[in-house]
C-alpha cells in the first residue's frame, strides 16, 4: 500500500493537478476570508466561512471533483490498471494507498488556510472553540466526499465524466436538505420511501447474483419489518421520510460542527459513509480484475 500511495502521491505532484486543486482551495477561501473577516470585521472563520453555501459550493462542486476525478478512470482509460491489478498487492491496498494520497494532498490545503484563523486571532478575538470543531468537520466532510468521487471514478473510463458526477453528487449533498424540506411528509410517502429502498436492495441481489428467489425474499422481509414497524410506532411513520432523509444528510451532520459542537455519532457515521464507499470502490475494481 505504501508503494501504492507513494506513486500516487507523487503523480499529483509531477503533474498540475496538485497544484490547481491547492491553488483554487487557497485562493477561494482566500476571497471569503478577505470579505466576511477582513472587510466585514466578524471573528467567526469557521461560522462565516467554512459554512458558507457559495464557498460550498465553489469547494465540492469544483475544487474536490479535481482530486478525485482521476484516481481510477484515468488508469482505465490508458489500460494502465492491467498493470496495477496484476502487481503483488490486494485491492483494497490499491483503493486504499490512491485514496490516502488524495487525501494527503487535501490536508496540504487545509493546512495552509489554517493561516486565516491565526491572523483572527492576532487581530481580534478568535472562537477557538468553532474554529477547531469547524476543521475538524470539514476534514471529515471532506473525506467523506473524497471516498465518494473515488467510487465514482471507479465505476467509469472517462475522468471528465467522473468529475462531473462528482461535482453533481457534491452539489447535490451540500442541498439535500434543502431538497428533503420541500417532499411531502405522511404515512404514504414514507411507506413510498420505504418500498424503493427494498426495491433497489432487491434488484441489487438480483443483478449481483442472478436469482430470482433471494429477490423475492428480500422483498417479503424488508415489506414485513415495514408493516410491522408501522403497527409498533405508528407515530414513526407521521414524519418517517423527511426524518429518515435527514438523518442520513451528510451536510446536517457538518452543521454540527460549525457549531461547535463534536458529536461522536456525527464522526462515526461520516467515518462510516467514506468506509462504505471505498468498500463499493474495493468491490467495483475487484469485479474488473475478474474479468
Amino acid at each position: 500500500m505504501i508503494a501504492i500511495y507513494k506513486r500516487e502521491l507523487k503523480a499529483y505532484f509531477t503533474s498540475m493537478q496538485a497544484y490547481v486543486f491547492l491553488a483554487l482551495f487557497v485562493c477561494i477561501t482566500g476571497i471569503f476570508f478577505s470579505i466576511t473577516n477582513i472587510l466585514y470585521g466578524y471573528s467567526d472563520f469557521a461560522g462565516y466561512v467554512l459554512s458558507n453555501s457559495f464557498y460550498m459550493l465553489f469547494l465540492y462542486g469544483i475544487v474536490i471533483p479535481i482530486l478525485t476525478m482521476r484516481l481510477f478512470a484515468e488508469e482505465k482509460k490508458h489500460k494502465t490498471d492491467q498493470l496495477l491489478l496484476t502487481a503483488p498487492v490486494s485491492v483494497w491496498e490499491i483503493v486504499l494507498g490512491k485514496y490516502l494520497a488524495c487525501l494527503t494532498v487535501f490536508m496540504a490545503g487545509l493546512a495552509v488556510i489554517t493561516v486565516f484563523p491565526v491572523v483572527i486571532a492576532c487581530n481580534g478575538t478568535l472562537p477557538i472553540a468553532n474554529t477547531v470543531s469547524g476543521y475538524v468537520g470539514m476534514f471529515l466532510y471532506s473525506a467523506c466526499m473524497m471516498a465518494i468521487g473515488t467510487m465514482i471514478s471507479s465505476l467509469t473510463e472517462e475522468p471528465v465524466v467522473a468529475g462531473i458526477i462528482s461535482a453533481v453528487t457534491g452539489i447535490l449533498v451540500l442541498f439535500f436538505s434543502s431538497l428533503v424540506s420541500l417532499l411531502p411528509d405522511g404515512t404514504v410517502p414514507t411507506f413510498i420511501f420505504f418500498g424503493i429502498i427494498i426495491i433497489g436492495i432487491a434488484l441489487l441481489f438480483y443483478f449481483d447474483t442472478r436469482k430470482l428467489w433471494i429477490s423475492a425474499v428480500t422483498l417479503l422481509v424488508g415489506a414485513a419489518i415495514t408493516v410491522g414497524c408501522y403497527f409498533w410506532k405508528t407515530d414513526w411513520f407521521a414524519y418517517g421520510l423527511t426524518t429518515c432523509l435527514n438523518w442520513i444528510s451528510i451536510e446536517k451532520r457538518y452543521e454540527e460542527f460549525l457549531n461547535g459542537m463534536l458529536n461522536l455519532s456525527s464522526i462515526v457515521y461520516l467515518l462510516t459513509v467514506a468506509g462504505l464507499c471505498l468498500f463499493l470502490a474495493t468491490q467495483a475494481v475487484e469485479r474488473r480484475r475478474w474479468r
